[in-house]
């Protein structure tokens, strides 16, 4: 058990008694004790030895009120002070808290548990500011040392000030300017996620809990599709712009592994050129792709028969996303724009946030092709 040592400068000899036998009291806490009535004799003391906090009375025979401790703490600033107040005291206590105290009780309202959990707390602050102080004294070393290499001691001071008045400026502007994107970020995905509420609030209408599980499912995937681009952005410089390419390769990942699809029986083939998308497309085009390969991997290929799912995206005149399976393919007389389930519903609904065209192919599988 570490041992504290503890200077007291207290006139009151009743109070200082007090205060040792509630330390005696705490079986964790061992201490050492030194008492001086007067504040001098304290500064004395704290320069003829070593203490690891002081416990000081303001008024004392030799000073009175925020005096006392502005001088104690000008004298010893590297040790912990915590101030014994009486009731009159406790304006001065507070100022002196303020002016760098570490805490201050009122006498006759302490015991053992709240002195030496004051008293440790002092210590403890008083590490972490000293460690602090290390390490800002350690930075301006740095900047010192960096500053030497100039030839005229005025200008380095000014080239020193303008830097980093400028540096300041640059990333309060950065910060204001990410503050109006992480704005816009979340508008437009409350906008995207409000389009896919109103789908399932439908279909539930619709359908009431029937395949409850697959309807969480479902709701669980568009999720994590809104998720990873979120994560994308937060990854990216800009917060703005995401490699699409990417994503899609995580979010086809996800899905295959969240239908535990054989990858022996079903080959994922990906035609995709390197597109960096803003967050307004980026949200319709992966839900989107959620849909369109939630469905192949769903309803297009009966069980042990071989296939494929084929994802292409490129951007010349136009941008255009392609997915198609090989499997049992649609009907015929198939109308994408009377569609009733959810899937495909959404999937016309945020074709046309992107003031895009889809085009269906039912021939050799379903192929889905969208236009933006």
């Amino acid at each position: 058990m570490k041992l504290t040592r503890i200077l007291i400068i207290e006139d009151n000899f009743k109070d200082v008694r007090l205060i040792q036998e509630m330390l005696k009291e705490i079986p964790s806490f061992s201490f050492d004790f030194k008492h001086v009535e007067r504040l001098d004799e304290g500064l004395k003391s704290i320069k003829n030895d070593e203490f690891d906090v002081l416990l000081l009375d303001l008024n004392l025979p030799d000073s009175f009120g925020i005096e006392t401790f502005i001088e104690a703490y000008k004298n010893a600033p590297h040790m912990p002070i915590v101030i014994l107040s009486g009731a009159a005291d406790e304006e001065a206590a507070l100022d002196a808290v303020h002016e760098g105290a570490q805490d201050y009780l009122m006498k006759g309202e302490v015991d053992g548990k709240l002195l030496a959990r004051s008293i440790f707390y002092a210590i403890e602050r008083k590490q972490i500011e000293e460690e602090l102080v290390k390490h800002r004294d350690h930075l301006e070393e740095l900047v010192e040392k960096r500053t030497l290499g100039l030839k005229e001691a005025n200008k380095q001071l000014r080239i020193e000030i303008n830097e980093r008045k400028r540096a300041e400026e640059e990333i309060m502007a950065s910060l204001e300017e990410k503050k109006i994107l992480l704005d816009e970020i979340q508008s437009r995905i409350q906008n995207s996620l409000q389009t896919i509420i109103s789908i399932i609030d439908s279909e539930y209408l619709q359908n009431g809990c029937k395949n409850s599980n697959e309807f969480n499912q479902e709701i669980e995937n568009r999720a994590k599709a809104v998720e990873l681009i979120n994560e994308k952005l937060c990854q990216s410089e800009d917060f703005a712009m995401i490699d699409f390419a990417e994503y899609i390769r995580d979010l086809t990942d996800y899905l295959f592994d969240f239908y535990g699809v054989n990858s022996n029986l079903i080959n994922l083939e990906m035609d995709i050129e390197g597109i960096p998308l803003d967050i307004d497309v980026a949200i319709p085009c992966g839900l989107i792709i959620n849909e369109l390969v939630t469905n192949s991997l769903k309803h297009a290929f009966k069980s042990e028969i071989k296939g494929k799912v084929q994802i292409k995206f490129h951007s010349n005149d136009k941008t255009w996303l392609n997915v198609s399976d090989n499997g049992i393919g649609l009907p015929e007389s198939f109308e994408l724009e009377h569609a009733e389930t959810s899937g495909l519903r959404l999937v016309n609904k945020l074709v046309k946030q992107l003031n895009g065209k889809i085009e269906l192919n039912v021939k050799g599988g379903t192929g889905f092709k969208i236009v933006f």
